[in-house]
């Protein structure tokens, strides 16, 4: 028996999303515009065999989240780690280069963008099994 192949294939246009209306494609896991996760498929089973008053059947999806995998719109690991450097060097350096306007710097930083970066690199994220 051989498998069968959709005859749209990947870039036929899917559901739309449920944040912002706009269409997506079936291969698309978040969407591009307001980078909301795009709704997950549901298998309807094959249509020949079903009658129209059949209820269609909806297998559901097990959803998992994640901080250590790699997804489309998330670092791995390393990635991950990589920023939170650069997150935590960024104001040492600048005090380092402009002294006294660096301190304040330094000080904005620490107390606002610091938390914030980091609370967004390292926020779990859905992952599809």
């Amino acid at each position: 028996m051989e498998p069968v192949v959709d005859p749209a294939g990947p870039e036929a246009p899917g559901p739309d999303c449920p944040h912002c209306a706009r269409a997506l494609r079936r291969v698309d896991t978040w969407c591009p515009q307001c980078f909301a996760p795009a709704p997950l498929p549901t298998f309807r089973g094959p249509s020949s065999t079903r009658r129209s008053d059949d209820p269609v059947p909806v297998v559901p999806v097990e959803l998992r989240y994640s901080r250590w995998q790699r997804t489309s719109v998330s670092f791995g690991p390393a990635g991950r780690i990589a920023a939170s450097l650069a997150l935590m060097g960024t104001g040492p350096l600048f005090w380092w280069f402009f002294q006294l306007g660096g301190a304040m710097f330094f000080v904005m930083w620490t107390a606002i963008v610091l938390p914030w970066g980091l609370r967004d690199v390292w926020r779990k994220v859905r992952v599809r099994r």
